[in-house]
């Protein structure tokens, strides 16, 4: 590396800044629980890796720091839109696991998550935990870096644009978070409205029973029985999502 001439170490540094936003926004590997070292190291690690395949053409040398500014902008772009899109999908299993825990009554029943940095729902965190462990299983990060390496052929330094095509897939990717966390919670949370629905005609018709204790356990046991039907068709769903990430990724870059 200290043979490089400066048009390498440019191309090495760009590399180096793409690298380093897509690993700051990947699930788990952001996470502030991760040392920042480590974060550090496998940046560089996959900068000293892809940066000899990167060749950075002649007239996109920078020519004083606003030009070096503007490459370094478009490289943390790239990498920052290929990091959101799969923490997006993630973050849809998480809302699906809130709105069924605030329908089980446990709205307050929060955990500090560690890898958001926030309290969420019991129930939150254990599916985000779990379409996490999906997402490794089926090698979603493995995907990543062979993207990341894709990338710099399907989007060189320097040629990055804001267009309306981009802009439309991303718009597509956040209604795909909501209507994707509606779909796979519709099972339990219609359940839990029809479990409420009905005890509340019992209420009306039988006045004696304490619908309160009888509400709580009831409501919990079909919602965890529903939420574990609903488990063995989310599992398959994430796994075709996440075996798919990359034809994804590319239509993203070719956007660009």
């Amino acid at each position: 590396m200290f043979d490089f001439n400066p048009e390498q170490w440019v191309g090495f540094m760009l590399v180096l800044m793409r690298a380093s936003a897509l690993l700051v926004t990947l699930p788990f590997l952001g996470s502030a629980n991760i040392p920042g070292l480590v974060k550090a190291g496998l940046a560089l690690s996959l900068a000293i890796l892809i940066a000899p395949a990167v060749k950075l053409s002649a007239e996109l040398l920078p020519r004083d720091l606003p030009h070096l500014t503007y490459l370094g902008i478009g490289e943390v772009f790239i990498g920052m839109i290929m990091g959101l899109s799969v923490r997006l999908v993630l973050t849809a299993v998480q809302i699906m696991g809130q709105l069924a825990g605030f329908q089980m009554g446990f709205a307050v029943a929060n955990v500090f998550d560690p890898i958001g940095g926030e309290q969420v729902s019991v129930l939150a965190q254990f599916c985000y935990l779990m379409a996490l462990l999906v997402f490794f299983a089926v090698g979603g990060h493995l995907s990543f870096f062979a993207v990341l390496h894709d990338s710099f052929k399907a989007v060189p330094p320097g040629h990055w644009r804001l267009t309306r095509d981009l802009y439309d897939q991303v718009l597509s990717l956040a209604a795909l978070m909501f209507t994707l966390a509606i779909k796979i919670g519709a099972p339990v949370i219609g359940a839990l409205i029809f479990l409420q629905v009905v005890m509340g005609v019992l209420a009306k018709t039988v006045p004696q029973m304490n619908i309160l204790v009888v509400g709580f356990p009831l409501t919990i046991s079909v919602g965890l029985v529903f939420l574990s039907l609903t488990l063995t068709v989310l599992v398959p769903v994430l796994t075709r999502f996440f075996s798919g990430l990359g034809p994804l990724l590319n239509n993203l870059l070719r956007a660009m």
